[in-house]
């Protein structure tokens, strides 16, 4: 009598492991079926620069011109669910936190991101480089470097761990900055008041701003995305740039052109096939 009682336990756990594959099967099979995908970032994943911001006059996103819409073209493997642009000209890192992220669930399956450039103040040291001295320049990069170094790495670890709470199925991609102007040395084409002082401080900066992300990425197990090589030889100041100068529309300054955006979702295609 004692051994049929075991031989009943043990049928009862054999049951239950049983069960529990299945439920293991049942949920790996739900996080092969996340297929939405939804875009986040700033004024580089909105697309601006692009052209054709329809109405969407706050967050000028191009409808048809950004690296997400451009890699979601290119990507025809498997069909996507869903795709929401949730991406907003001039977002930091707590915008997209806050504000954009209430577009990602269980059933996203691919999220990009760019964002960080407006939380170090790039803005403001490029307006400095473009007006000011050599010196003003590179004071004013080094200062944005420093808030990279300092403020960045805690907020980026909250986002990218809230972007993974909110979207547990999710492949996430990461896309860094290019450089913003030519390589010091560049001659014959004229680049406003950037010398090569103020373009080496740009590029410099540029550099320090990727590789923090990159880190914080690679930490949080997602994916980064490179795109200054794709960029090598077509910043602004080259012969073909693929990043406006001064433009009419100032908002577009120094954002990738469409020729860059392309460049953008062809790294990203690159690394996602």
């Amino acid at each position: 009598m004692k051994r049929r009682w075991i031989s009943v336990a043990t049928t009862a756990v054999a049951l239950a492991a049983l069960t529990a594959c299945g439920g293991a099967e049942e949920a790996a099979t739900k996080a092969v079926d996340a297929r939405d995908f939804v875009a986040l970032g700033d004024s580089y994943a909105a697309g601006l620069g692009a052209g054709n911001y329809g109405d969407s006059a706050e967050c000028v996103q191009s409808k048809d011109g950004g690296y997400p819409h451009l890699w979601a073209a290119l990507r025809t493997v498997a069909a996507f669910g869903a795709i929401t642009d949730a991406t907003c000209a001039g977002a930091r890192i707590n915008d997209v936190r806050y504000e954009q992220l209430t577009a990602l669930s269980e059933k996203t399956g691919w999220v990009t991101l760019t964002v960080g450039g407006n939380d170090a103040g790039w803005t403001k040291s490029l307006q400095t480089c473009l007006l000011g001295t050599d010196d003003s320049c590179k004071t004013s990069v080094g200062t944005a470097v420093t808030t990279v170094q300092s403020a960045l790495p805690a907020e980026l670890d909250s986002l990218y761990k809230t972007i993974r709470d909110r979207a547990p199925n999710a492949k996430v991609y990461v896309l860094g900055y290019p450089h913003l102007v030519a390589a010091p040395g560049s001659s014959g084409v004229s680049c406003e008041a950037l010398t090569d002082a103020r373009r080496k401080a740009l590029n410099d900066g540029a550099d320090a701003l990727d590789e923090l992300i990159k880190g914080r990425v690679t930490a949080a197990g997602f994916t980064f995305v490179d795109v200054r090589e794709a960029f090598k030889g077509h910043e602004a100041c080259t012969k073909e740039p693929w990043i406006h100068g001064i433009r009419d529309n100032l908002s577009e300054s120094y954002h990738p052109t469409p020729e860059g955006h392309k460049a953008y979702a062809e790294a990203l295609f690159a690394v996602t096939g």
